[in-house]
């Protein structure tokens, strides 16, 4: 081979190498828009389901109707919390689930413990003995009646009625910003948790 030839090969190399560089790129991004999928699986660093915008919750209203002692309901301002919704006026076996569930996970966060809380919610009025066991089992778990406006604004938060055994998560704000299904995997929960008060400057 030539010289010549070998600099006129080199010089193909090097264009179609400057080619590539330039269709490689905008090929992947239109097989992207084409599959949006895989997008949302490439940046879902999540476990729960983000509620966005986030939504606001009146911490009055919160504490309007204090099943637990009432002073201890205010605790749980600028902190995060999970929040449950019962279906019902006492807490059945789903429910139940669903508060162990919470309770292992704010004690597997360790030194984090104080910056999380729990509340649980009943609609209308709760059976009065049946929290009074709860309170008892449970001492940690905050419980309060929920007005019927506060309920639609949580429903409107996921998207439709809540299911038994979701939970949904408060920010230091009381915005909410995140739900859980029924039955969800506590250690998902937790790892939403862990990185959420890993970067969190406040709460």
């Amino acid at each position: 081979m030539t010289a010549s030839n070998s600099f006129f090969l080199r010089n193909r190399l090097t264009v179609v190498l400057i080619a590539l560089i330039s269709i490689i790129p905008f090929s992947f991004a239109w097989y992207l828009a084409k599959n949006p999928h895989l997008v949302k699986d490439l940046h879902k660093g999540n476990y729960g389901h983000l509620i966005t915008p986030a939504k606001p919750i009146d911490y009055a209203e919160l504490f309007q109707t204090p099943i637990t002692a009432g002073e201890s309901l205010p605790e749980i301002k600028g902190r995060w919390v999970m929040v449950q919704v019962s279906t019902e006026s006492v807490c059945n076996d789903a429910c139940k689930e669903t508060v162990q569930k919470t309770g292992r996970i704010r004690l597997m966060l360790n030194k984090e413990i104080p910056r999380v809380r729990r509340v649980l919610l009943f609609p209308g009025h709760a059976d009065a003995a049946a929290t009074e066991e709860l309170a008892k089992l449970d001492p940690t778990l905050q419980m309060a009646g929920m007005s019927e406006s506060l309920q639609k604004r949580l429903q409107e938060s996921v998207g439709g009625p809540i299911p038994e055994g979701a939970v949904l998560l408060l920010d230091p704000l009381a915005n909410l910003m995140m739900w859980y299904d029924p039955g969800f995997d506590p250690y998902g929960l937790l790892r939403d948790l862990q990185k959420l008060l890993r970067i969190s400057q406040i709460g």
